[in-house]
């Protein structure tokens, strides 16, 4: 076992295939212009020159659909590697082709219907349907505890499976596990968490956003005031595995949202495809997969990309933007001038930018600084043997630090073999969510932790939960080394950071985001934080993000090009009765008519008695709309 050594110096490497853009070509910032001061963004047919920040999901998508249709796009990249929070990350120093890990799994959900469209428009190599064509499916889920039977949760349809999804010995586990919740599950509150769900799917859109908007989901489930078994299931035991948040940072609206729409495609409703089933995964590692030739297909299209250039202010001249300014790896800034501007940068990267100009120009943009942020950092532990745990992610839900996983080779087409001294042949791919709780190995929290000691205690959390159930085996002598994301800095000092956070909806936030339209003429925006339908941080909100602001580009410049299509949210209709009378029942300030337990009342009309948006039944708890974690972020933090 390595803990220590080469494995914890930690920095970005781009794989070969990318094609990064040479130190001294950067200083150009535009073709034909080396040495300039200032640069232009590329010319195109269409005479439009567009200028995108940031090469995450979201500015690569406005570039795709702008090059598409004639624009002239140039992309600029504060690191060094392509992706953003996507992009693959290689472990420095372990072999000719580095060991490749990920910033986190990455779920391809059923119900995502805007990437899809994307990856498909993607060549690749051999495959019919491009890019797409890598998503693998998946069989299972495992809820993993400790001191108890694992519960794995097969992913039926369509039938048949493409592979099994459990074994024997796991199937046992699961009935078990079924049954010990059964026998520790009060009967009154797994009736209360069908009635919150039932309340949540019939409820009109203004409730959803005037109400529930306005609650975490903690508060919306009770969760502060219930069992450890209800917390297993209706809280952040399973909500880790489909949103990129925790339950007392997060909306109950934006839970309940990606909820809904997890239980209908799980159904085999309103997938995308209907043979890949409704959680799929790349085939191999995200940059490989999917990243680089999206690159390399953009650089066909006319698409110019340049990196190490970080945007660090925008100039105003009456209504718009008359350039920009990007700093250099070097240090250097260098002006950027083009007709429209587009930020995808991460939030708290454009909160950073935010000038009193700007925001005398667009005053909506100081709620930019309200929206919060949380760690979510990517842990790889590789591995000399095989850990097929389950054929799909994992949430251990009895970890402090809140890990979640899943294991890389089972999934990905090319031997782990191949990469680094030829000895690894998986990758635990894991998640490290919770940073201000103490852990069960050394009682420190993630926060305080060095790096070896963070890798050390999610080895021991996560062994605690999985080695020796379901003929699984997860031992020391396994571990061949490990790598965490490079973004976390200091670790283990008073100066700890990490520098690539992720949005959470926190509760009122929708009303704090952005449109991809500003009130600055020629500045737009892209992004998962940005309004979207599907509303949680994802990388379907970056892709749809991404196409309303190229949508915003097109209706600015006056282009007779169709705008890029948006799929909108499914729908079903067996709620719409409900729904309709709800919107009675709000406007006039009453519950929901199935709220009947914990009844909530609108917070515009509140009975006497009771608090805004408060509980008048059985339980009592935190208030609405309270956001617990020191580990969040704001907006407004520097860049």
């Amino acid at each position: 076992m390595t803990f220590g050594g080469h494995q914890s110096r930690r920095k970005f490497l781009q794989h070969a295939a990318t094609g990064v853009v040479a130190a001294g070509a950067l200083t150009a910032l535009g073709p034909g212009r080396a040495g300039a001061a200032g640069a232009r963004t590329a010319p195109s047919p269409s005479g439009k020159r567009v200028a995108v920040f940031g090469a995450g999901p979201a500015g690569l998508t406005v570039a795709h659909e702008l090059a598409e249709r004639g624009f002239g796009v140039t992309v600029y990249e504060a690191l060094d590697a392509f992706g953003g929070k996507t992009r693959s990350i290689y472990a420095p120093d372990s072999g000719a082709v580095p060991l490749p890990g990920e910033h986190g799994f990455r779920s391809f959900f059923g119900f995502y219907h805007n990437l899809p469209d994307t990856l498909r428009r993607i060549p690749f190599p051999g495959n019919r349907n491009g890019v797409w064509d890598n998503l693998v499916r998946l069989n299972a889920a495992m809820i993993a505890g400790q001191d108890r039977a694992n519960l794995t949760i097969p992913l039926p349809l369509p039938l048949p499976f493409s592979q099994p999804p459990m074994s024997v010995q796991q199937f046992i586990d699961s009935c078990v596990a079924v049954f010990q919740t059964l026998f520790r599950l009060p009967p009154h509150e797994a009736l209360f968490a069908a009635e919150r769900l039932v309340v949540y799917v019939t409820s009109c859109d203004e409730r959803k956003l005037g109400q529930w908007e306005y609650m975490t989901w903690t508060d919306f489930a009770k969760l502060e005031n219930s069992s450890p078994e209800y917390n297993r299931f209706l809280g952040d035991g399973f909500i880790k595995s489909l949103v990129a948040t925790k339950s007392a940072n997060c909306s109950a609206h934006s839970i309940g949202l990606v909820g809904e729409e997890y239980v209908w495609s799980l159904l085999g409703i309103n997938n995308d495809n209907d043979d890949r089933g409704n959680d799929r995964v790349l085939n191999g590692p995200t940059s490989e997969a999917w990243i680089d030739p999206w690159i390399a297909h953009l650089r066909s299209l006319g698409v110019e990309f340049h990196t190490g250039a970080r945007l660090s202010s925008l100039t105003l001249d009456g209504t718009g933007i008359r350039s920009a300014t990007v700093t250099l790896s070097s240090g250097a800034p260098q002006t950027v001038e083009a007709d429209h501007f587009v930020s995808a940068i991460p939030l708290e990267k454009f909160g950073a930018i935010l000038s009193d100009d700007i925001l005398a120009a667009d005053p909506t943009l100081a709620g930019v600084h309200r929206l919060q942020n949380a760690w979510m950092v990517g842990l790889q532990f590789f591995l000399k043997e095989r850990a097929d745990i389950v054929n799909g992610h994992i949430s251990y839900v009895d970890s402090p630090w809140s890990l979640t996983s899943i294991s890389e080779a089972q999934v990905w087409k090319r031997p782990l073999t191949t990469y680094g001294d030829g000895t690894v042949e998986d990758v635990l791919s894991a998640i490290v969510s919770e940073f201000d709780v103490p852990g069960t190995l050394n009682g420190k929290t993630a926060r305080q932790s060095t790096l070896e000691e963070i890798a050390r205690e999610s080895w021991a959390q996560i062994k605690a939960h999985v080695h020796g159930k379901g003929g699984v085996r997860l031992t020391d002598d396994m571990l061949h080394s490990w790598m965490i994301d490079p973004a976390l800095t200091g670790a283990g000092t008073p100066q700890v950071a990490y520098n690539d956070p992720i949005f959470i909806q926190n509760p009122g936030s929708w009303y704090d985001r952005p449109d991809a339209t500003t009130a600055i003429d020629n500045l737009f925006l892209a992004g998962d934080w940005i309004k979207t339908q599907m509303n949680v941080s994802s990388m379907e909100s970056a892709n749809e993000g991404g196409r309303l602001a190229a949508n915003a580009v097109l209706h600015a410049s006056g282009s007779a090009h169709a705008p890029a299509e948006i799929s909108p949210r499914f729908r079903q209709l067996l709620w719409e009765p409900f729904k309709a009378a709800d919107v009675a029942l709000y406007r006039a300030g009453q519950p929901n008519a199935f709220d009947i337990v914990d009844r909530r009342y609108p917070p515009t009309a509140n009975p006497p008695g009771s608090s805004e948006g408060g509980s008048s039944g059985l339980f009592t708890g935190s208030s609405q709309g309270s956001v617990a974690g020191s580990s969040l972020i704001t907006g407004s933090t520097g860049s």
